[in-house]
């Protein structure tokens, strides 16, 4: 597989980073500013805490360069460091991932500002039903669209384990959905009896 242009410039960059122009690798860390902050705030809702945490991100990232794995992309390797210490965080804290998504993306722009605040908190609760780590898989997978082989390595398992793992997280967040979608009716046919 040939590389892209794209990836051949990050690993001129590494490259020269590696040999002791420090300078080279600020390039990367303002091409990847963005994916580790959102990848951060998925999981830290304090902007100034979520703010350091990218810093050291980017300085582990940094000092770690000497193990990258040139074979491998670099915005997967990043973002493992970006979800390892949003993790680590969080232990020294005690806390749960906490998940929010801009969901604008996502959300068809015909629906009413009431249907797509309903919408926010299906998310959520959806997210919500998880366990941590499906919480992880299913925020890097759906709202910063990694790819199965990103997972994998982001989350130290084979790319079969990830895929089998999706499966069965959708399962379960279809089973959410329809016994939601059962209360809801049952509640709508009460809410018609009083009516009557």
């Amino acid at each position: 597989m040939a590389s892209s242009p794209e990836n051949t410039d990050e690993k001129l960059l590494i490259a020269d980073t590696l040999r002791g122009n420090h300078e080279a690798f600020r390039p990367l860390v303002e091409k990847y500013w963005g994916l580790v902050s959102s990848i951060v705030q998925k999981y830290i809702k304090n902007r100034e805490t979520a703010a350091d945490l990218c810093q050291e991100v980017f300085i582990a990232a940094f000092t770690g360069l000497p193990q990258y794995r040139h074979d491998l992309s670099f915005s997967p390797w990043l973002a493992k460091i970006a979800v390892n210490k949003a993790l680590e965080h969080l232990r020294r804290e005690n806390r749960a991932p906490f998940a929010d998504f801009d969901l604008s993306n996502i959300l068809s722009q015909a629906l009413s500002p009431d249907e797509v605040l309903d919408q926010k908190q299906l998310f959520d609760d959806c997210i919500a039903c998880l366990p941590e780590k499906l919480q992880i898989l299913f925020i890097l997978r759906h709202g910063l669209d990694f790819s199965y082989e990103d997972l994998a390595y982001v989350l130290d398992m084979p790319a079969g384990t990830v895929k089998s793992i999706m499966f069965r997280m959708r399962s379960q967040l279809r089973s959410f959905l329809e016994s939601r979608e059962q209360r809801e009716k049952a509640l709508a046919g009460r809410e018609q009896e009083f009516d009557v």
